[in-house]
């Protein structure tokens, strides 16, 4: 087996087993045939909802960053920047933050057709430059919460993102393709400004 299948075989058995022994929420296993993708400068999309209850929406995206993942973990958690890079955050104000916990006031357009959503999210850092954890806590929607996860690759970072949601009223499949593109357009926004 060449080094460039090597590579991905072993970062995929390393991170099966650091699931098995991990307490927080599943890790997200990158299996070796994405890698190629990735490292073409692609975002894998997949969608998570047939795996869930009913109501419930979720999809997972990834993107390869060539830049280390302390530089990735700081511009997400730079919360009132998100604004000036990503297109689709109209608004991000930490109101609170204490015990590795942001609570963020935000407004959302997602989608054209859409209006935008206002949220209150609350921030888990515990797992710093690992894993950032997210949960609605008032506003738009019935159910929101997710986790961006940061994966060293070699120098560079392989960005996981995993969102679910129950907006408590039904969306077309037509808007469901909006909204992935705009998933895509964020992951490359957040891939920009982590490479500047």
């Amino acid at each position: 087996m060449n080094r460039k299948k090597l590579l991905p075989f072993i970062l995929g058995m390393f991170l099966s087993l650091s699931c098995l022994f991990s307490t927080s929420a599943n890790a997200i296993i990158i299996p070796s045939e994405e890698f190629d993708s990735l490292e073409r400068g692609n975002v894998i999309q997949k969608s998570l909802t047939a795996q869930l209850r009913a109501g419930l929406k979720g999809s997972e995206s990834k993107i390869l960053i060539n830049a280390p993942t302390r530089k990735v973990w700081n511009v997400l958690d730079d919360k009132e920047n998100l604004p000036k890079f990503i297109h689709q955050v109209k608004k991000a104000d930490i109101v609170e933050e204490k015990n590795e916990k942001q609570k963020v006031v935000t407004t959302v357009k997602l989608c054209d057709l859409l209006p935008s959503f206002n949220y209150i999210l609350v921030f888990d850092t515990s797992e710093k430059y690992r894993r950032m954890k997210f949960k609605k806590v008032g506003g738009a929607f019935k159910e929101l919460y997710g986790y961006f996860e940061i994966i060293p690759h070699e120098n560079k970072t392989i960005l996981a993102y995993r969102i679910y949601s129950d907006p408590g009223f039904y969306i077309p499949e037509f808007i469901g393709k909006a909204l992935r593109g705009d998933a895509t357009k964020i992951m490359r926004s957040i891939k920009t400004e982590a490479e500047k």
